[in-house]
């Protein structure tokens, strides 16, 4: 057995995916590594760390990046994908003794009522912002 360990084996996805954005919006605004860093008060290696996802980043930091980068915390995060929703939706305490259509169509129940509540949010919005 090797005493070696894989480090990027235990990353957790989102903390690639945020800094890839980062990364991404930082190059998009001309902005080295190094006047982010002095910006956010951290070592230009701590803000390398964060892009390629090794090293997390905490609420209060999530909130000094997004407005350092001119953007909305929201737009660092990455969205679940429908699949993944669907895979929660499939995991929810169900009858025993379903079978897979049936367990379909609920899935496919919540889903449809989850749409419709985005939708009801986003007209309330919509008419909030209007006023």
């Amino acid at each position: 057995m090797s005493a070696y360990i894989n480090i990027s084996s235990m990353i957790d996805p989102i903390y690639k995916q945020i800094g890839a954005v980062i990364k991404s919006r930082r190059k998009t605004l001309e902005m080295k590594q190094e006047t982010l860093a002095r910006m956010l008060g951290i070592s230009r290696g701590s803000l390398a760390n964060v892009e390629t996802g090794r090293q997390s980043i905490l609420v209060h930091q999530l909130y000094k990046f997004a407005v350092a980068l001119q953007l909305k915390p929201v737009d660092l995060l990455p969205q679940p994908s429908p699949d993944h929703l669907r895979t929660e939706r499939t995991e929810l305490p169900l009858p025993s003794g379903l079978k897979a259509q049936e367990k379909e169509q609920i899935t496919r129940f919540f889903e449809q009522v989850d749409t419709n509540q985005i939708r009801e949010r986003k007209g309330k919005r919509a008419k909030s912002t209007s006023r």
